[in-house]
């Protein structure tokens, strides 16, 4: 199993089981988010996870340039992609934190749209995996 093919396995299946319990459990859900994971205060363990990221993110492109596996390139971009959501996190946070309470608490719809569109993502992401690498 390459690494292309367990970080397209690994994000796809991510992002398809969280998409349902977001809304399975939507109390429970917004609990977190709000209270545990995005607190009024930027919690320091965004700082870990990004700089995570980060290193994430160099090994994918480091990977790319030094093998030959085909496609690999759309993972990498993909998880370069990630990099957009950190760095509102880590540089914006307050209004990053105002859109997830806006999205979570009031426009339902929007949520609806992000988590569809997260779920889709997920599928091709696991196709990928499976089909691809």
């Amino acid at each position: 199993m390459s690494y292309f093919q367990v970080l397209s396995l690994v994000f796809g299946i991510v992002l398809i089981l969280t998409r349902p319990a977001m809304h399975l459990f939507p109390k429970k859900w917004n609990d977190f988010e709000l209270n545990t994971a995005y607190t009024e205060k930027q919690p320091k363990w965004v700082w870990y996870v990004a700089g995570i990221g980060l290193l994430l993110v160099g090994f994918t492109w480091y990977k790319h340039f030094t093998t030959s596996i085909p496609y690999s390139l759309i993972m990498s971009i993909f998880l370069s992609l990630t990099l957009l959501k950190t760095s509102q996190v880590l540089f914006n946070y307050q209004q990053f934190r105002s859109f997830v309470i806006r999205v979570l608490t009031q426009d339902r719809r929007t949520l609806s749209t992000i988590n569809i569109s997260v779920f889709v993502l997920g599928l091709a992401l696991v196709s990928m995996g499976i089909f691809l690498y």
